[in-house]
């Protein structure tokens, strides 16, 4: 397992040390279903986590409206890039480099954002660590709001292989901690202009047990 996570962080750390932005698929100038999701289902000033943020903008446009951001991602490489993009606004935002299987303890959350990490998690243990840390994390009646490959995407993302995922498969892992509320399929454009299919779900904080 301690060689699994080590082999990670190499990789993520050699992919933002070597690659620019739009040399990467996942990039978006403009995040627009996470950030709609977020005015949504978050009242203003809420506690946001993005999970895997990387070097994305996300948290600079959620910053600058008035959220409580704190993004983690298991390469420092890729953070520093996202801290260097928004300026003096990243002093706003709290910056975590570590591997999210790994943490015990985040804080507590109203909504937490993940278009980046859970679908790379191919291992039911990390799975399982996953689903209970954000069971920990997210408070009663926060949200949940996950993008992952749909069923139909990528088999592979950034040369690893990655699960895909419905709103069965996906309520399944976190029940009973959150129930679903909404779940869409959304197509992403690659930098070079190739599409990729996603699915993105929604679910609600309601109990008090962690997910299974």
């Amino acid at each position: 397992m301690q060689q699994q996570q080590s082999e990670r962080l190499a990789h993520w750390q050699q992919v933002y040390q070597t690659k620019t932005d739009r040399e990467t698929s996942w990039y978006q100038d403009e995040p627009a279903p996470s950030i709609e999701l977020v005015r949504e289902f978050a009242p203003p000033e809420a506690r946001i986590v993005d999970i895997g943020g990387g070097s994305s903008v996300l948290a600079g446009r959620l910053s600058a409206q008035g959220f409580n951001v704190t993004v983690v991602d298991i390469s420092q490489a890729a953070l520093d890039r996202a801290m260097a993009r928004i300026g003096e606004l990243a002093e706003r935002v709290r910056w975590i480099a570590a591997d999210v299987t790994e943490i015990d303890d985040l804080g507590e959350f109203d909504l937490w954002h993940d278009r980046a990490v859970f679908h790379f998690l191919t291992e039911a243990d990390d799975r399982k660590k996953y689903a209970a840390l954000a069971g920990r994390s997210v408070i009663a009646g926060g949200h949940l709001v996950i993008g992952t490959f749909a069923l139909d995407g990528p088999e592979k993302c950034s040369g690893l292989p990655v699960a895909r995922y419905d709103e069965q498969k996906l309520a399944q892992i976190f029940n009973p901690a959150f129930t679903l509320v909404r779940s869409f399929h959304d197509t992403h454009m690659t930098p070079w202009g190739k599409p990729q299919a996603f699915f993105f779900a929604v679910m609600r904080r309601t109990s008090s047990d962690t997910a299974a």
